[in-house]
């Protein structure tokens, strides 16, 4: 299906990366991993990913995003989780 990127929040919980969104897990079961994107709560988005446990397969993508992605902030994010790595190694 779609590429994805995994990274980690400030707070060192799962990120997903995905075409410019954030998404964050929402619940987990057995054999999936449920994700919702980043503004679900303040903007009210409905962006949603499904992926098996591990986060290794998209298993499901809704791209009903009501907002614009933005790769650069993804980057940042990226560049971030990089410096983090380093300054505690």
């Amino acid at each position: 299906m779609s590429t994805f990127t995994l990274s980690t929040t400030q707070k060192h919980k799962p990120l997903l990366l995905s075409k410019g969104f954030c998404y964050i897990i929402d619940k987990t079961t057995i054999d999936k991993t449920y994700s919702k994107c980043e503004h679900a709560r303040k903007l009210k988005c409905k962006g949603r990913v499904h992926t098996d446990y591990i986060n290794t397969t998209l298993l499901y993508k809704n791209d009903n995003h009501n907002h614009s992605g933005n790769a650069v902030s993804i980057e940042i994010i990226i560049f971030e989780e990089k410096a983090r790595d380093r300054a505690t190694n």
